[in-house]
Formats: C-alpha cells, sequence, structure tokens
C-alpha cells in the first residue's frame, strides 16, 4: 500500500519539522509498503524565491492599479499608505531581487559564505525582500520566513472554505495545482496524511486537500497534527470539509495512521481504529475511542530519508529529535499541552537518546540538533551530557528547560557545556513573585538569575520565554519584569516576549472567576475559535498590556546585541543563531568577532573622504515614505489583534482607520537601496543629495559646501548620520567610535 505523507506550507524554511520522520520511521518499521514524504513547505518557499517566479510577481503587480496613481494623489488614507509602502518597496528593489534571488539562497546554504556575516545580511534581506514582492502579487495575503496570513480568518471556517478558491490572495491555488498535484498523482498513494500542526497551515492544508479530491475521490486524506487537537471536533461538524478529507487523527500520530493504514487495507474495521473522527457512508461523524499514546521507548529513530534536505535554508541541518513528550511539571495554569500531546509524561532512555543522536550523527552527517521537547527534565539534565561525554559523540544541541533551582548547579551547567549544549531557552515569564504563583510556575525569580548565572558562567547562551498581560497582572508588576530583564542583560542574550492569551482548553479558562475575568468576548462568526478576548476587574486592560508589550520589545531592541540594527535575529531565524553560535564557540566570541565588529555607529572626522558603500538604487517620491513607515507601524497600539492569530488587521479595523486616522500630506523623499547591504533607507531629498556627493573623493567639508552656511551644520550631521546608518564609509584613517 502506498502512503503519502505531507507537510502543507507554513513552516520555517531552515530545517525539517519532525512530525513526517516521525511517522514515517513508525510506518517503515512495520513495514506498510511505500512511505513517501512531501515537504511542501520547503518546496513552495525555494519556488515561489526563485528568478523566473519573482519575475512573474513583478510583472503582475506591475500590471495592476500601481505606484503612479498614488503619487499623483493629494494626500493618502490609511489603506492607501499600505499600498504606498508596498508598491514604493517593489519598484525600488524588485528587479535587483529577483535577479539576485538564487544568488542570496546559495549564500543562506553555502558554508563559507553563510558565515560571513556581511554575505549573510544581505542574504537574508534579499530573501525577505523576495517574500514581500512575491507576496504583493496577492496583496493583502502577506508570506514570510516564520508565517502566512490571509484575509480569511482561521476561527472561521466559512471563511476558509471561501478562501480555497481565492485565486486572487490565496498563493497556493497556482503552486499546488501546477507543482505538488503533479507529483501526488505520479506517486497515486492510497492514503494521504497531512500534518497540520500550525495555524498558518490550515488553509493550504485544505487547499491541497481540495485539488487532491477533484483529482481522485477515492483516496483517502486524513490531517492530524498540533492544530487539529484544537479544532478538529469543531471542524468536523461543517458539512463542506467532509468533502475534502475522509479523518482527522487526533493526538500523536504514529498508532492510529498505523491503524488507518490496516483499515484501508482490509486488515482492521476503521471503526476500531484508535483517536480517528471520520464519517460513514450515512453521512454520520464519529468519533472512535480514545486509547492513551504509545510508549515513546518502542518508538523508532526519526526517519528523514525522502526529505528534500538540501533545499533547506542553512549551510548545516540542525535535526530535530524529541527526548520526551509531554512536560514534567504539568502545573502552569495557562498551558495547552496536554490538548496536543495526550495525557501524561514520556520519555525515552538516556541510553536512546544518545543511540539517537549517533545514528542520526552517522546517517546524515549531522552534528547538530534541536532536543524537540518541553523542558529539560532534571534526570536528563545531570545524566545526559555524561552519557554525550562516555559515547563521545562531539555533539552540539540546545533545548528548552525549566528554572529548576537545585537542578541546575555550576556542575550540572558545566556537564552540559562540556557535552555540546550551548543554548537553552527558559520559561521566565515575569520577575513578579505574586504573578509566578498565580501561574502556578513554581519558580523564585531572584533565584532564576542565580541559576543563569551559573548557565552563563559554563559558557551556555541564555534565551528567556516571558509574558505580558497575565490576568491580574499590573502596569508595575509588568515594569518590573521588564527592568529585571534590563538589569540582568549581561546573562540573557535573546528575549522572546508575547501577550497572555486566553485558551479555551486552559486550566484559566475554567476558572476564569479566580482571576478577575470578568468577561469573555466570542466571535459569533468564529465557530473554530479557541481563543478569546477578554476583561478583567484588575490589572492591566488588554489595551495597557498590549501597550506594555510594544514598550517591552523596543527597550529589549534597544539594550539586546541581537536585536540591534543588523543582526542575527533579522529574520528570527533561531538555526541561523544556533549555527553562529556554535560556529564561534560561545557569546563572548560572537559579539567579538561578528556582532559588535559589524555594528553600525559609526563617526566621521572631518579629515575623512566619505563614500557610499556600494552601488544604491534610488526612487524619488512624492510623499515621505519614512514617516509612512513610522505611522503605520504606530497602528499595533491601537488593535488587539493577538500575534497568534494574524498580523494583518481586520477589515472593519480598516474601515475606522481609513475614517480616523489623519490622511498624509505630501512631502518629497528618497527611496535608497544599498544594493551592497540590501538595506532599504528613506532619505529627505537633501540628504539624497548629499549622498551623492559622498563619492569617496570630497572631503567631509567638500561633501557640505554647496549647502548655505545657516544649514551646514546641521547637514554635516546629517552626513554623520548616514555613516552611523552604515549608508556612508570613510576612504581613509579608521573608525572612531
Amino acid at each position: 500500500m502506498k502512503v503519502a505523507l505531507v507537510f502543507p506550507p507554513q513552516g520555517h524554511f531552515t530545517q525539517p519539522y519532525l512530525s513526517l520522520p516521525s511517522l514515517a520511521a513508525y510506518l517503515r518499521m512495520h513495514g506498510t509498503g511505500p512511505v513517501e514524504m512531501i515537504d511542501a513547505s520547503i518546496d513552495s518557499y525555494d519556488h515561489f524565491l526563485s528568478r523566473e517566479r519573482l519575475l512573474r510577481s513583478l510583472e503582475r503587480v506591475r500590471a495592476g492599479a500601481g505606484l503612479a496613481e498614488l503619487e499623483s494623489q493629494s494626500q493618502l488614507g490609511f489603506s492607501e499608505m499600505e499600498r504606498y509602502q508596498r508598491l514604493s518597496e517593489v519598484a525600488l528593489v524588485g528587479e535587483e531581487v529577483a535577479e539576485r534571488i538564487e544568488e542570496a539562497k546559495g549564500v543562506l546554504r553555502g558554508k563559507q559564505e553563510f558565515y560571513d556575516y556581511e554575505r549573510y545580511l544581505w542574504a537574508g534581506r534579499t530573501i525577505e525582500q523576495g517574500l514581500r514582492l512575491f507576496s504583493a502579487e496577492y496583496a493583502p495575503t502577506r508570506l514570510s520566513a516564520h508565517g502566512f496570513v490571509m484575509r480569511a480568518r482561521i476561527e472561521r471556517s466559512r471563511e476558509i472554505v471561501a478562501a480555497l478558491d481565492d485565486e486572487q490572495e490565496n498563493p497556493y491555488l497556482e503552486y499546488f495545482r501546477e507543482h505538488t498535484l503533479p507529483r501526488i498523482q505520479a506517486l497515486n498513494p492510497q492514503l494521504i496524511g497531512i500534518s497540520v500542526t500550525f495555524p498558518s497551515q490550515a488553509i493550504p492544508a485544505l487547499t491541497l486537500a481540495r485539488f487532491i479530491k477533484r483529482w481522485n475521490k477515492d483516496v483517502h486524506i486524513t490531517l492530524g497534527g498540533g492544530l487539529l487537537a484544537y479544532v478538529a471536533d469543531k471542524l468536523a461538524k461543517r458539512d463542506e470539509i467532509w468533502s475534502l478529507i475522509d479523518s482527522f487523527v487526533m493526538l500523536e500520530g504514529e498508532g492510529p495512521l498505523l491503524g488507518l493504514v490496516e483499515a484501508i487495507d482490509g486488515q482492521r474495521k476503521i471503526e476500531d481504529v484508535p483517536n480517528l473522527i471520520w464519517r460513514d457512508r450515512s453521512g454520520t461523524v464519529r468519533a472512535n475511542r480514545r486509547s492513551d499514546p504509545l510508549d515513546i521507548k518502542q518508538l523508532p529513530v526519526p526517519d528523514f530519508d525522502g526529505l528534500p534536505l538540501d533545499k533547506y535554508l542553512s549551510p548545516e541541518l540542525v535535526l530535530p529529535l524529541a527526548a520526551t513528550r509531554g512536560c514534567y511539571w504539568g502545573k502552569c495554569v495557562f498551558c495547552t499541552l496536554y490538548t496536543v500531546i495526550g495525557p501524561g509524561y514520556r520519555g525515552r532512555t538516556i541510553e536512546q537518546t544518545v543511540e539517537d543522536m549517533s545514528a542520526l550523527k552517522q546517517k546524515y552527517g549531522v552534528n547538530k540538533f534541536y532536543l524537540a521537547i518541553e523542558d529539560l527534565p532534571p534526570n536528563m539534565a545531570r545524566a545526559l551530557p555524561k552519557a554525550i561525554k562516555e559515547a563521545k559523540l562531539n555533539v552540539r544541541w540546545w533545548a528548552d528547560a525549566r528554572l529548576e533551582h537545585e537542578v541546575f548547579t555550576q556542575e550540572v551547567c558545566d556537564d552540559l557545556a562540556e557535552a555540546g549544549c550551548i543554548r537553552l531557552a527558559f520559561g521566565y515569564e515575569s520577575a513578579n513573585k505574586r504573578v509566578l504563583a498565580r501561574m502556578c510556575k513554581g519558580i523564585d525569580p531572584q533565584e532564576s538569575m542565580e541559576i543563569l548565572r551559573r548557565v552563563r558562567s559554563s559558557g551556555i547562551s541564555v534565551t528567556l520565554y516571558v509574558m505580558i498581560g497575565f490576568p491580574t497582572e499590573t502596569r508595575e508588576e509588568a515594569d518590573q519584569t521588564l527592568n529585571a530583564v534590563l538589569e540582568h542583560r549581561d546573562l540573557i542574550q535573546e528575549v522572546s516576549a508575547r501577550v497572555f492569551y486566553l485558551d479555551e482548553s486552559s486550566e484559566i479558562y475554567r476558572r476564569r472567576a479566580e482571576f478577575d475575568i470578568t468577561e469573555v468576548y466570542p466571535d459569533p462568526e468564529a465557530d473554530l475559535q479557541v481563543y478569546f478576548d477578554f476583561k478583567t476587574s484588575s490589572g492591566m486592560s488588554r489595551r495597557e498590556a498590549r501597550d506594555v508589550y510594544l514598550e517591552f520589545m523596543r527597550q529589549v531592541r534597544s539594550h539586546f546585541p541581537v536585536f540591534q540594527n543588523t543582526n542575527m535575529l533579522y529574520h528570527e531565524l533561531k538555526s541561523h543563531y544556533f549555527l553562529f553560535l556554535a560556529r564561534h564557540g560561545s557569546w563572548e566570541e560572537l559579539c567579538a568577532k561578528v556582532l559588535n565588529r559589524s555594528a553600525h555607529g559609526a563617526k566621521l572626522t572631518g579629515t575623512l573622504r566619505p563614500a557610499r558603500r556600494a552601488a544604491h538604487a534610488t526612487l524619488p517620491l512624492a510623499f515621505d515614505r519614512g514617516e509612512i513607515d513610522q505611522r503605520l507601524s504606530s497602528v499595533d497600539s491601537f488593535t488587539l489583534r493577538p500575534r497568534y492569530q494574524s498580523d494583518l488587521i481586520e477589515d472593519e479595523d480598516r474601515l475606522r482607520l481609513d475614517l480616523e486616522f489623519a490622511p498624509q500630506q505630501p512631502g518629497a523623499s528618497v527611496l535608497v537601496l544599498d544594493t551592497s547591504s540590501g538595506e532599504v533607507h528613506s532619505l529627505s531629498p537633501a540628504a539624497a543629495e548629499l549622498l551623492e556627493r559622498c563619492d569617496g573623493v570630497r572631503t567631509l567639508e567638500q561633501v557640505v559646501e554647496l549647502v548655505p552656511v545657516p544649514h551646514r551644520a546641521a547637514a554635516l550631521d546629517c552626513v554623520m548620520e548616514l555613516a552611523r546608518a552604515g549608508i556612508v564609509t570613510p576612504t581613509e584613517e579608521v573608525l572612531t567610535r
């Protein structure tokens, strides 16, 4: 029997995900027949980010209502400002990006150029601009390195179904029709399993299912993955869905998927397959019995054979490996992990984990791993390093961990570092003891900082997860968290902050009154709604929490090196940061050899001859693009749409903003592309003229000599600012900092 397992768009493009290799390994171990894996996410990224495809996007964008129309207007409303921002960038960078996109992919995949930091940053920006160019063809749809959103809301099945045939805004219709469907037709499988882990995959997954069913209505399509644990019961009530798929696999997929293979092959009855939702011939939706997950110790090592391992945009593979499933703590009131994974915490033995690493290293020639676990359990923190060292594995790895005050002794931290652990990410959440107690985190914020001190002294990079707006949290308590993070920034390399959201599967949702939640606001049209906006009788309002979050992120970007100017997390590419850490051996070496050396902030002295860094492309504009960018970015504080849903503005909010937002008045600017760095800058016409005079021949005084004397000091300051931004560099002497 032929089985095809599909990972649909959109997932991150730097490394493979673990779902398909885990399922394929289990089916192959049981000899079910050919099992083909299709990572349609990385395949589509590779196609969209190609010269031919981007030139097609550029042609289509130019064929629509264009920039010239907006340039001729007397003012721009909110929606017009968004279009102006998008179309002016396309006009400036479109051809350059399309012509050099393959070069950019080559840099990110190349073991030499990737670690040339300036080349890396150029490639990353070029990829990002390529995705914005492609997205402009389908606006307001937006595809980025870490997200895919459409106008259609994934909380509303009606809008999902409508999006499946939307040729104007759904880019995967064309792609699946021309690429994925022909491949599936050639395989001709009897069973297709589609893994839906993220909300961003919902519309692409069902779009593909519709294509497959229109080709062959008899092929059995089953959907599984983390997202289904939240919405499958609701989605099953929608009749249209059953014309697209035949079953849902709930919770962990290995056992139910094998049972489904056997049922389709006539070896067992489909009603006997555990953890399956399906519809029988009479049209009745049936939910089979729930069963406990398989013993993780009996599962095989993940099998990545068949995935396009050379397509991921990284020079080295960082393979994910799950040594545990579930969370050994399991008490945080906001967590819904059990909904996705199932009941209980389970782990492989230390010996098995080391054997898994060794097997993957030998088979795929890799020595870098992400332990895809919720928390590094105490026994593993203590025993795994010794086992890795005894096996002489010579690997580098990272994982999430819990701030266990009695576990992370200096000896344990040193052992972890010696065994190749170079990054740990901790759920810190808050610096306030009261808030942590309400969360049931079971940690002390002061003791946590001592843990971080020990982790850092061992040479391991630290990432903190922080939560803003937990019910009853006050502004002062949130500020306490920010102050603690800033105060201890010598111990922390990265901070990942988010606004709290209310999940209907969480403990806090069931005990809302205990957390002063007085109102919950369901969307009457959102039959798939999982997350809810709410009101509390104490603590910050949702608006305040959003504002605090935005201020928190502004402070983080200002004080943490990896978030400043051009930085390692330019695209939130976590595996890239990990690879740079592994390359340089420590955070200190990475800063000294890369981040600090590449930082902007140069100053020009009067004897230097400033020069443009490289060839520039320029685009004169009738409106101030810099001001438009600033105004549009400020809109985030006006809306409360949480990041887990979408970063698009709702249609009703857009109508309100079109009415209430002060129109943008004309004010000339010049958009500049530095083709060597990939950076785009918005300059005033006067600044652009000064930039043109920075030819490496004129001295600083000669550059500004044509400026009237009363304005010459301002002109000097402008050239200095161009230097600090990295647009201008000296051609003589050295920079003072």
